[in-house]
């Protein structure tokens, strides 16, 4: 899988920099993380690590690694890591490409301590404003 770190437009390239390193909301959460919460951050880049190297996404659904919202939010997914853990669940707002085969858009991120997801809304307008982008020929 390529990750694109929204509202980046380019791919994820390992020798541009670290994923703690990358613009948008993801790239400045998995900083955040990496400064406060350094085993979940290793987590977090080994899992996206491992994420890098597949080409389908269906077994980490049937774990429920990652899930897919149903019709109300239609064309959102959310990576939970650790899928659950008493000091927080690190959740990764991600949409497919509308363009590229095997990329995921990452949209939002946060860390999450309380069974309601906090950023959903934000996920929710940052995947619309993709569409926007990708119509407009902006984005691919």
């Amino acid at each position: 899988m390529e990750f694109v770190f929204f509202p980046d437009p380019q791919s994820y390239n390992p020798q541009r920099g670290e994923f703690k390193d990358q613009a948008g909301d993801v790239g400045k959460e998995i900083k955040d993380l990496s400064k406060h919460h350094r085993d979940l951050y290793l987590r977090v880049k080994t899992f996206l690590e491992a994420l890098r190297k597949v080409n389908d996404i269906s077994p980490y659904l049937r774990i429920e690694q990652i899930y897919k919202f149903p019709k109300d939010h239609e064309g959102l997914y959310e990576m939970r890591i650790p899928k659950q853990a008493r000091g927080g669940v690190f959740r990764i707002y991600f949409c497919m490409s509308l363009c590229k085969l095997n990329t995921l858009i990452l949209l939002c991120a946060e860390l999450k301590h309380k069974t309601k997801p906090m950023k959903l809304g934000i996920a929710m307008e940052n995947l619309k404003l993709y569409k926007e982008l990708v119509e407009q020929g902006v984005m691919s």
